[in-house]
C-alpha cells in the first residue's frame, strides 16, 4: 500500500479525524500495516503485541477461552475501530485473545509514536477515552446480562442496543451471537423461535425485525418467555 493511499485511509479513522495533514504524513511513515487470513489468531494471552491497533477492513473479535475448552465473544470489531488498547500505555499483555472473523487488514503504531501524536493533540487521547468509556459500560452490561439473565432476556438486551428504526442488521454469524451471549447455537435458536411466536421480532436471514420494542425491553429486564 503506498503512503498516499495509506494517508487517506488513516484520515478517515475517527480518532484521528481531525489531525493536521503532517501528522497523518509522519503516521503513514512509522505505521505497519498487516494483513490476516480469516480464523487466524492475532494475538493471545500469551503472544500479545504493545501498541496501537486499528482495524482498516475486514472484522476481529476479542474472545476467553475456559479451561474445558468454552469460547466466549467478548467484543466484535469492525473496520476503523481501534482494539488492544490496554496494551498501548501498558506492559503490552492482553486479558484475552483476538481472532479474525473474516479476512483482515490491520494498521499498528508503536506506542512512542501514538504518544508523540497525544502531546500535540490531546484530542486524539479525548477520542481514545470515549471509546474505552464505551466499551467499559458494554462490559459492564454483558457481565450483568451473563449473570443475571435467562438466554430470551440476554437476546432481547443485545437486540435491542443495536436497533435502528425497528431493525437489526446482524453483521455476524448467529453461531457467533451464540459466543457473545453465551450460550449454544440450538439454545439460541430455541429462544429466537419463541420471541418470533411471541410477535416480538421476526427473522429475515441477517435481518431481524422487531415489533414490539415496549415488551421486548420487558423481555431484556426479565420478564419474558418463562
Amino acid at each position: 500500500m503506498n503512503r498516499h493511499k495509506l494517508e487517506n485511509i488513516i484520515s478517515e479513522i475517527p480518532i484521528f479525524s481531525k489531525l493536521e495533514k503532517e501528522q497523518l504524513e509522519r503516521i503513514a511513515r512509522h505505521a505497519t500495516v498487516s494483513d490476516f487470513s480469516k480464523k487466524s489468531v492475532l494475538f493471545s494471552e500469551d503472544n500479545s503485541s504493545k501498541g496501537l491497533h486499528i482495524l482498516l477492513s475486514g472484522k476481529v473479535k476479542l474472545f476467553k477461552i475456559s479451561d474445558d475448552g468454552k469460547e466466549q465473544t467478548i467484543f466484535v470489531f469492525g473496520p476503523g475501530e481501534p482494539f488492544c488498547l490496554c496494551s498501548v500505555f501498558s506492559d503490552g499483555l492482553l486479558p484475552a485473545n483476538m481472532g479474525a472473523l473474516e479476512d483482515s487488514r490491520i494498521l499498528f503504531i508503536k506506542p512512542a509514536e501514538y504518544e508523540k501524536l497525544v502531546q500535540e493533540d490531546p484530542t486524539i487521547l479525548m477520542s481514545m477515552m470515549k471509546v474505552m468509556s464505551r466499551r467499559l459500560k458494554d462490559a459492564m452490561e454483558m457481565i450483568d446480562s451473563l449473570s443475571l439473565k435467562q438466554v430470551p432476556s440476554r437476546l432481547a438486551a443485545y437486540f435491542l442496543t443495536r436497533e435502528k428504526n425497528g431493525l437489526v442488521k446482524m453483521d455476524i454469524s448467529y453461531r457467533e451471537l451464540s459466543k457473545i451471549i453465551g450460550v449454544t447455537p440450538e439454545a439460541l435458536s430455541r429462544a429466537m423461535k419463541k420471541m418470533a411466536a411471541a410477535n416480538l421480532i421476526e427473522v429475515e436471514g441477517n435481518e431481524i425485525k422487531i415489533f414490539d420494542r415496549k415488551e421486548l425491553t420487558r423481555c431484556s429486564e426479565g420478564e419474558c418467555l418463562r
